[in-house]
């Protein structure tokens, strides 16, 4: 028989949780709405942006940038937030949020040479203390596949934070970063899991 706790698959011992994929503690798939999140604000960006539903890739949140004006910025960034997070209806961090991921549909003809697209997640507590700040320097953007009937390329993209989030977040924001690039035109967004 097995022990308590375990249990057995064909009389092979599995331990619960060793294999399963963690549950999302908050995500967006995008599906019929981009919810609360908007454009927020940028930091060295002088261009316009946007932020609405598209029903492309089963639903994305597409994001129109500009970043024509400051190709020549090292960091360049449009900040996106959820504004349906805050203090009255934070995302609860339960046993603790370790990562986020998302799927990044871009133009790869605009990312050319040392230019790249990078990433952001930032967010605060309900106390207001910051508990993550934390660049994604690498989108996988090389690796990135094709989307059929498109210009665009497909990236999954997994970050994993450098301290477990313990306290609920307040605000949240995911930053789409240019280095270098004067990149004009829209990259879609999807999928977003915290875990």
């Amino acid at each position: 028989l097995p022990a308590f706790g375990s249990v057995m698959v064909q009389d092979v011992p599995v331990i619960s949780g060793s294999t399963a994929e963690a549950a999302a503690v908050k995500s967006w798939d995008f599906s019929k709405s981009i919810g609360g999140w908007m454009y927020a604000g940028g930091y060295a960006y002088s261009g316009d942006a946007s932020a609405v539903y598209d029903g492309s890739f089963g639903g994305s949140m597409k994001v129109d940038v500009d970043y024509s004006a400051d190709k020549a910025q090292g960091w360049s960034e449009v900040k996106l937030s959820d504004m349906n997070v805050t203090k009255a209806a934070p995302i609860v961090a339960g046993d603790g949020i370790k990562s986020m991921s998302f799927d990044f549909y871009f133009d790869p003809a605009q990312v050319t040479g040392d230019s790249a697209l990078k990433a952001k997640v930032f967010a605060m507590s309900v106390k207001d203390s910051e508990v993550i700040n934390q660049p994604i320097d690498d989108l996988g953007l090389a690796k990135a596949k094709a989307v059929p009937g498109t210009n665009l390329k497909v990236a999954h993209v997994k970050v994993l934070f450098d301290d477990a989030v313990k306290a609920d977040i307040a605000h949240l924001e995911l930053s789409i970063v240019s280095y270098l690039t004067g990149y004009k035109g829209a990259i879609y967004i999807n999928n977003i899991q915290m875990k």
